[in-house]
């Protein structure tokens, strides 16, 4: 008599009412703990001078923004300890390095600078701490020789050279000072702090908008009024609110604040404000790290739901709601990001981490509502918190809203081409999941059934197809797009090589299977080999520093990269491993008929 299949039941169609509310309580209290630790109180109206614009790196942009990103630069975070120990924000700072020459008192010693190079701490005379960030007056007795090895470094760099960690920590601390000083001496490039004085009588300026005008920098405004010019109003104001902050004087900063944005009104209109109060609000609420920890929930929801399997508590119908509030914010932080930039949801390699772990996500919500056994939730859940991990370490490079290349510079196109090539990556990155899924479910746990293995092998190749024809599309699309940029269809460039091995790779997945030159193991097999090729697309064609599409050479994202190929290529091992070792089919074979289950034919077979 057959013992009955063990493996992880599909759940019924309907989750019970009281699972969305579950789901919904979860998803609201994870969201109000990281708003509340956010949230910083001071006298000074810190939010009033964060939404103040600049134009800086080609587009305007709150002060809050500069601060952040340039904090992020220098200590990759975006908050800060001060001298009393306690956690400040990002425009804190920035205020203070801005005031640091105003200050009656001396400035405050800000311990932001991160050095890792053990080597570099002992030539600059620190000794190794923890949080690893110190104050340039530790070491500003050191500071020649820390220019001397930052301009080897770079000539290192120029020539062509690999550096090693020492030089690049080097020359990293060496360009944060820079950015230090910038930012402290109001010399930062291609920055403007003040709009246009007239919008509407300027006759050359009547018909532009504030975003597209150049904006007078501080230091040209304040010669101007020395040389006997009118000051200008907004000089004024702003002097007073650095002025008043120098001087630890909240009224008056308060005062200040709500004086220029006034002026600001009658400048730029209220359409663009508008729009910096939302990017303000935007990187306060910090939604796409919301949606990190939330898929972080559902990924622990999904293995307590496989691990605890008790149908009353409804883990798993609990885990899917609260991926589908997930993908939901995360739908919500991406379409603003779009609104505030004006640009299609991928222009950078920043925003194709988000897009993609968007795009996961929602695929995974499909799978998951066809046949209810976590897996789908399984792919939302690590897909889009690994492409938001990835995300967050990218955004320490600077502005993730920044101006695009001249030759990017096309929505049409980066709405076709580049959105539809990256929904290729996309398909391709949850094949290759599903198939790592397939391995360790098979090999790790007695309850894959030839059934389940079936099923989810069917799922992995009906994403494949979608990732051939959605890779194939873009790439041409691609093409055409290069032929009108370059004058050429194709150019053998990395990239573009890039694009055209994840078409073939995923068209080889589909004739293998067409062909029965692979089983449900081979077909998970080669998605999981098709994840190297695809991260080698994304990523590693930057790391050549050659062709068209290179974004220089970080040595961080090989060193991932490496360990992500080799992590790979032990699951494809694993996967060819006869099915006599696989527990799963061990497990088959024990819960089978005794005549079936000692037949030495029926074991090792391809599944």
């Amino acid at each position: 008599m057959n013992e009955p299949e063990k493996t992880i039941q599909s759940l019924p169609d309907h989750a019970p009412w009281w699972t969305w509310v579950a789901a919904s309580i979860l998803s609201s209290v994870v969201v109000l703990l990281l708003v509340a630790s956010s949230y910083r109180g001071s006298e000074f109206d810190l939010d009033g001078f964060g939404t103040l614009p600049i134009q800086n790196g080609g587009r305007i942009k709150p002060m809050d923004s500069l601060a952040r990103t340039s904090l992020m630069i220098i200590t990759t975070r975006t908050v800060y300890t001060d001298d009393k120990g306690k956690s400040r924000p990002a425009i804190d700072w920035l205020l203070k390095v801005m005031t640091s020459r105003l200050m009656r008192d001396k400035a405050p010693s800000l311990q932001v600078f991160r050095i890792e190079n053990d080597q570099l701490l002992a030539n600059l005379g620190l000794k190794r701490r923890s949080g690893l960030r110190y104050a340039v007056e530790e070491f500003q007795d050191k500071l020649g020789l820390l220019e001397d090895e930052a301009k080897r470094a770079n000539e290192a760099r120029k020539a062509g050279k690999r550096l090693d960690p020492y030089q690049t920590g080097a020359l990293e601390l060496a360009n944060h000072l820079q950015l230090h000083i910038q930012l402290a001496t109001f010399t930062l490039p291609e920055t403007g702090l003040f709009p246009p004085a007239t919008r509407e009588s300027d006759s050359e300026n009547a018909s532009e908008p504030a975003d597209r005008q150049v904006w007078t920098p501080f230091l040209l405004a304040l010669r101007a009024g020395r040389e006997g010019e009118p000051p200008d109003p907004a000089l004024e104001i702003y002097s007073k609110i650095l002025g008043a902050y120098a001087q630890n004087r909240p009224k008056d900063f308060n005062d200040a604040v709500r004086e220029y944005h006034k002026l600001l009104d009658t400048r730029v209109g209220s359409e663009l404000m508008s729009k910096l109060r939302l990017e303000h609000g935007y990187n306060f609420l910090n939604p796409l790290y919301a949606t990190l920890i939330l898929y972080l929930v559902v990924v622990l929801l999904v293995l307590l739901g496989w691990l605890v399997p008790a149908p009353a508590l409804r883990l798993r119908d609990i885990g899917f709601a609260t991926a589908l509030i997930a993908a939901s914010l995360h739908t919500v932080a991406l379409i603003t990001r779009m609104y505030i930039h004006g640009r299609p949801p991928v222009t950078n390699l920043y925003s194709s981490a988000v897009f993609i772990g968007w795009g996961c996500a929602w695929l995974g919500i499909v799978l998951e509502s066809f046949d209810k056994r976590g897996a789908g939730n399984a792919i939302a859940a690590v897909c889009g918190f690994l492409s938001l991990l990835i995300a967050q370490f990218l955004s320490e490079k600077g502005d993730t809203l920044e101006m695009l290349q001249a030759v990017l510079d096309t929505n049409f196109w980066l709405a076709t081409h580049v959105t539809c090539v990256t929904l290729g990556y996309t398909a391709s990155f949850v094949a290759g999941f599903l198939g790592i899924g397939y391995v360790l479910w098979g090999m790790c746990t007695p309850t894959m059934s030839p059934t389940a293995g079936k099923s989810l092998a069917g799922k992995i190749y009906g994403v494949a197809c979608f990732a051939t024809l959605l890779s194939f599309v873009g790439t041409v699309l691609g093409g055409i797009w290069a032929d009108q940029s370059w004058g050429r269809f194709w150019g053998w460039d990395p990239k573009e090589n890039g694009a055209l091995l994840i078409v073939i790779w995923n068209a080889l997945i589909l004739h293998a299977r067409w062909g029965k030159l692979v089983g449900n193991r081979g077909v998970a097999a080669l998605a999981i080999a098709g994840n190297m090729i695809t991260a080698w697309s994304w990523f590693g064609t930057n790391q050549l520093s050659v062709g068209l599409h290179a974004y220089g050479f970080d040595q961080t994202l090989a060193y991932a990269l490496r360990w992500t190929w080799i992590a790979h290529l032990l699951l494809v091992g694993v996967a060819m491993l006869p099915t006599e070792y696989w527990w799963s089919n061990r497990a088959n074979h024990d819960a089978a008929a005794p005549g079936v289950a000692g037949n030495p034919s029926t074991r090792g077979k391809r599944r």
